[in-house]
């Protein structure tokens, strides 16, 4: 019955923690049970004495090497019950308590092989399962390390792309500062620590072995005059009180020699709190200084130059006025009379009476158009009453002279100005005329001259064909509006010319002046013709 139980066991086997289960072949399952029943056999007819019943073990130990420790163990029981058994059976042949030493031993050693074999078999499999998990775990850090391996090479790639780009960049960016040359810091507002460029350190007349210069150094060595503003403006920028940062001014070199430098500089924020750096660059205007100052003092010359050109053209006006008005008017009156004299005379002939007659109004005609030239060329008004009633009688004989319908306005003009002001505007509104009457192609012209609190402006504005306005400096551009804006800009006035094809023309001048407003003229309207629009 053992023994059918025994060939009909299902062998269970353990692999990586599971229970599979395996049927043992039909041959090793007979090969066991013939090599047991073998033993049996010869243990039965072996007397007692003779070790027969060690053949067991092996037994048992192949079938822990085959199935696994279930089925040995159930050999093993097998094994213990025939080795029991053949003890009974078999022939006497040593002493009783020699034999039931010599099948206990046996027991025991069965037993202890079939033990020890299990734990050897147990620690085996534990060992292959580890080594197993080594080799695995060496799989994956082998395909980590091949994985860290190409990371690092691209890495590496990477790193040198983006170092040669930086190169490149700091290679573009000396020769940039070289061709401009500008000097860059870069300011660490942190540590308040800068670094200066090669450039600026030579520019400030520094040494590459010199210490690095501090803010406070820095500050010191702006001109006193330049200093208050600068810092100022930096602490205000720093404070987001002004959009840039952008000066000029003087600072001192390492061998104290002063140097103009543009500085241009950029913060960089923390958030929208604090700025943690600057950077900046400094370029050295020394020489466009200097050019300017230049320019300036030549400007000046031109300026009291052509002061002088204006002076000295309205004292030849004046003294050919002068001379026109004292000697050559008298004259021509003098000879207008003998001529009307000659023609009462009754020893004239009646046939000369007529051309006699003729020759005296042409003479009383060429007078007054000299004393109307001389009065053009100095108007006298213009010293006695002053700039409005000048202004007034010239409208006046414009209307005369042209027919035009000319509006003239007037408020607030101060009671006194200085006769070069009132003879600048006077110029300026007698041109204007002159080009409403010769280029302008207008019907309506008018005229407003205006007090303000610091000075007095005249507006000329016609509704004629207007002109394409060429900027100052063309070469295109008229000696009379160049003549007008020169007078203007000698007293420091604004002279402004609005014109449009089509549209008509409005010439604006104002210069300054240093009487109150509250010695006005009360405001007056002279109007000859029905008013144009203001607006």
């Amino acid at each position: 019955m053992i023994h059918k139980s025994w060939l009909e066991l299902v062998v269970r086997t353990e692999t990586d923690g599971l229970m599979q289960t395996s049927f043992l072949p039909l041959r090793g399952m007979l090969v066991l049970t013939a090599a047991v029943v073998t033993v049996f056999l010869l243990d039965w007819h072996t007397p007692l004495g003779f070790a027969v019943f060690a053949l067991y073990v092996p037994i048992c130990l192949a079938s822990l090497r085959l199935v696994g420790w279930r089925a040995a163990f159930l050999t093993g029981i097998v094994c213990s019950t025939l080795m029991i058994a053949g003890w009974f059976l078999s022939m006497p042949g040593i002493p009783f308590l020699w034999s039931v030493l010599n099948r206990g031993i046996g027991l025991l050693v069965l037993w202890s092989v079939l033990w020890g074999g299990h734990l050897f078999q147990q620690r085996t499999r534990e060992l292959e399962r580890v080594q197993t998990d080594l080799q695995h775990e060496v799989e994956q850090r082998t395909k980590a390390e091949q994985t860290i391996r190409a990371t690092n090479e691209e890495l590496e790639i990477r790193v040198a792309w983006r170092t040669a780009l930086l190169k490149a960049s700091l290679d573009r960016w000396d020769l940039v500062t070289q061709a401009t040359h500008d000097g860059v810091y870069d300011w660490d507002l942190t540590t308040r620590r800068v670094v200066h460029s090669p450039h600026w350190i030579e520019m400030h007349g520094f040494k590459n072995g010199d210490d690095s210069e501090t803010f406070e150094q820095w500050s010191t060595r702006i001109h006193p005059d330049d200093r208050a503003r600068v810092l100022g403006h930096l602490e205000e920028y720093l404070a987001k009180k002004r959009q840039g940062f952008r000066e000029e001014y003087r600072i001192r070199r390492r061998d104290d020699r002063w140097i103009w430098v543009l500085d241009r500089a950029y913060a960089l924020w923390e958030g929208n709190s604090r700025a943690i750096r600057l950077v900046g660059s400094e370029k050295d205007i020394t020489e466009r200084k200097r050019a300017e100052e230049l320019l300036r003092k030549h400007e000046a010359q031109l300026i009291n130059l052509t002061t002088k050109l204006l002076q000295a053209q309205d004292e030849e006006r004046q003294r050919i006025a002068r001379e026109l008005h004292d000697d050559v008017t008298q004259r021509l009156a003098v000879l207008a009379v003998e001529i009307s004299a000659l023609t009462r005379s009754d020893s004239s002939e009646a046939s000369h009476q007529g051309h006699i007659e003729h020759l005296r109004k042409a003479a009383a005609q060429l007078a007054e158009d000299v004393h109307n030239f001389a009065y053009r060329l100095h108007p006298s008004l213009l010293e006695h009453l002053g700039l409005e009633a000048a202004i007034r009688d010239q409208v006046d004989d414009f209307i005369r002279r042209t027919g035009l319908k000319v509006q003239y306005m007037q408020r607030k003009v101060p009671r006194s100005l200085p006769l070069n002001v009132a003879t600048c505007l006077y110029r300026v509104t007698q041109e204007s005329l002159q080009n409403v009457l010769k280029h302008a192609e207008a019907s309506d012209v008018l005229i407003r001259l205006l007090g303000t609190a610091t000075g007095v402006g005249i507006c000329i504005r016609d509704n004629g064909k207007g002109f394409i306005h060429e900027p100052a400096g063309s070469a295109s551009r008229g000696l009379g509006l160049i003549s007008m804006e020169e007078r203007v800009r000698l007293f420091n006035g604004t002279f402004r010319i609005r014109t449009c094809i089509g549209k008509g023309t409005e010439i604006h001048a104002w210069v300054p002046c240093s009487d109150s407003p509250a010695d006005c003229q009360l405001d007056t309207q002279r109007s000859t013709a029905p008013s144009l629009s203001t607006s």
